[in-house]
């Protein structure tokens, strides 16, 4: 009988270098988009939310702006109907988001959408993953080629977090019951296992 060979899940991360890349694409987006159907501000605050917390798309867009103050997200609706009664938030995440908020220069109703469209309307998940697109090709505009999915951020956070504090923290900030899955997005790349086997002895 044959043995069957599965291939476990690839770490869908991105390296410093590439998180370095994509924060200067989002200052080049804030400097060079001032078109009436273009909102920098808001790529740059979902960017660097996603970025930052972790938060799945859906989850980030069903954030309400009560759910924004002092100083993170609070009872943020997770996977599962989950509640996660705060989510830390950053100073250089949260100094994105005000100036995102300013920009809309409204006064804001604590009931309404956190991150809203051109439209006035909710940002949906695939607003998220055009936005993490445009990002993107401002980025490989300059020399790059970088793969970005708002997925890839949570992948991102959720390694750093495992790397610097273990990976319960991990499990803890990123709103799953199922240590299985928290492994998924923490588990070694390759480069750092060969690195790993070079150094055990």
């Amino acid at each position: 009988m044959r043995d069957i060979v599965t291939e476990l899940p690839v770490w869908n991360g991105l390296t410093p270098r590439e998180i370095t890349c994509l924060k200067v694409a989002c200052d080049q987006r804030l400097a060079i988009c001032g078109r009436a159907n273009q909102n920098p501000s808001l790529e740059v605050a979902v960017f660097y939310c996603l970025l930052y917390t972790g938060l799945r798309e859906s989850e980030l867009a069903g954030l309400k702006v009560a759910q924004f103050h002092s100083p993170g997200l609070h009872e943020v609706k997770r996977k599962g109907n989950k509640i996660t009664r705060k989510v830390p938030l950053p100073q250089e995440a949260r100094e994105r988001m005000e100036a995102y908020l300013k920009s809309r220069g409204e006064e804001l109703e604590p009931e309404a959408p956190l991150f809203i469209s051109r439209y006035g309307n909710a940002l949906q998940p695939k607003d998220i993953y055009r936005i993490a697109e445009r990002i993107c090709n401002q980025a490989n505009a300059q020399g790059n080629a970088i793969k970005l999915t708002p997925h890839m951020l949570r992948h991102t956070f959720l390694k750093r977090v495992a790397d610097k504090h273990g990976v319960h923290v991990a499990q803890d900030m990123s709103g799953n019951t199922s240590m299985k899955e928290v492994f998924r997005y923490t588990k070694p790349s390759q480069a750092e296992k060969d690195q790993l086997a070079e150094n055990v002895f």
